[in-house]
C-alpha cells in the first residue's frame, strides 16, 4: 500500500474548513463526493491524522508512527485504494471531513452520538476511558475535590464535555463550586502548565496519562477513579464511504480474530482491550438506528 503524508497549516485553513462546513455542507451527508471517490486503479482516498498524539500518533527520529498508525498500514495493506494523509492538530479533523476535504481519520475519536450525523465509526480501537493525571502529592482524589479547581482539557474532544455534563453537576448536587477548564490544542501543553502550576489536574484517556506519568514519574500520578462513563474510540469515516468504512472494519475485524490487534495494543499502549465488534456510545450503549 503507498502512503504519502502531508502536513498541514492547520491555523491558515481552519476559517475556510469552517465557512465551508456551515455554509456549504448544512447537512453532512448533502456535501458533494470528494475528489477521491473515483473509479479504477488511481483511487486515493485521503485520511486526516494528528502527530502529537503518544503513544497513538506521534513523530519518532522525523517519522510518523504509533499504535494507529502502524493499525491504518495493516488494515489497508490490500485494499483498493491508495492512502494519502494529511496531518494537522486534533481540532480541524472532524470538522474536514464534514467539509469534504478528507475522506476519513484513522485518530482515535471518541464514539459519541452527536457526531453521528457527519460520520460513521469503525468497529472500536481502543478505551479511552478518562481519568485526571495530577502533581505527585496534591490532595485531589476525586470529583469532589475539583470544586474550584482548574482542568486542562483539550479543545474538541470529549473531555471538556466531561467536566461540563459529569463533574459540575456532581459538584453542583453536592453543593460545591464548579471546576474550571482551560482548553488545550494539544495535551503535552496541558501537562507542561499542570507541572508549572498553572493548572490543578489535566482530564485524559489512561493510556495517554500512563505515558506522562511513565517520562515524569516523580512529577506526576494519576488520579484512581475514573471520570464519566467508559468511552471506545474509532476511526470515522465520512458518511457515504461505505467502501472505505468496510475496508477498515473487515482489517480491524481480521485483526482482532488473530490476535494482531492485541500485539498492537500491547507494543504501543502497554495495555490491551476486549473491544466490541461494533461501535458504541459512551456508557457501552448501543448506537441508535434510525
Amino acid at each position: 500500500m503507498n502512503y504519502r503524508i502531508r502536513r498541514s497549516n492547520y491555523w491558515l485553513r481552519l476559517g475556510i474548513l469552517v465557512a465551508i462546513a456551515l455554509f456549504t455542507c448544512t447537512i453532512a451527508v448533502a456535501c458533494s463526493p470528494s475528489s477521491s471517490q473515483v473509479s479504477g486503479e488511481s483511487q486515493e482516498i485521503t485520511v486526516a491524522t494528528e502527530d502529537d498524539y503518544p503513544p497513538y500518533d506521534f513523530l519518532q527520529n522525523g517519522k510518523h508512527v504509533g499504535y494507529n498508525q502502524e493499525l491504518l498500514e495493516l488494515v489497508t495493506r490490500d485494499a483498493p485504494f491508495t492512502v494519502k494523509q494529511e496531518v494537522l492538530p486534533f481540532q480541524g479533523i472532524l470538522t474536514g471531513i464534514a467539509a469534504n476535504r478528507y475522506d476519513a481519520t484513522n485518530a482515535a475519536i471518541a464514539i459519541l452520538e452527536e457526531r453521528l450525523t457527519a460520520v460513521d465509526f469503525t468497529m472500536p480501537i481502543t478505551d479511552i476511558t478518562n481519568y485526571l493525571i495530577k502533581r505527585r502529592g496534591d490532595s485531589i482524589n476525586s470529583v469532589a475535590d475539583l470544586a474550584g479547581k482548574t482542568v486542562g482539557v483539550q479543545q474538541g474532544s470529549i473531555t471538556a464535555k466531561i467536566i461540563a455534563e459529569v463533574v459540575n453537576p456532581q459538584l453542583k448536587a453536592q453543593g460545591k463550586a464548579s471546576a474550571r477548564t482551560t482548553e488545550y490544542g494539544a495535551f503535552a501543553e496541558a501537562y507542561q502548565d499542570l507541572e508549572n502550576k498553572r493548572v490543578d489536574a489535566v482530564l485524559n484517556n489512561l493510556v495517554a496519562i500512563t505515558q506522562v506519568i511513565k517520562a515524569k514519574p516523580n512529577v506526576f500520578e494519576v488520579v484512581q477513579e475514573p471520570i464519566g462513563d467508559k468511552v471506545y474510540a474509532a476511526w470515522a469515516v465520512k458518511k457515504g464511504r461505505e467502501d472505505i468504512l468496510k475496508v477498515f472494519n473487515d482489517g480491524l475485524a481480521k485483526a482482532k480474530a488473530d490476535g494482531t490487534l492485541k500485539q498492537l495494543q500491547q507494543k504501543w499502549l502497554g495495555v490491551s482491550f476486549d473491544l466490541p465488534n461494533e461501535p458504541r456510545l459512551p456508557g457501552d450503549q448501543p448506537i441508535p438506528t434510525s
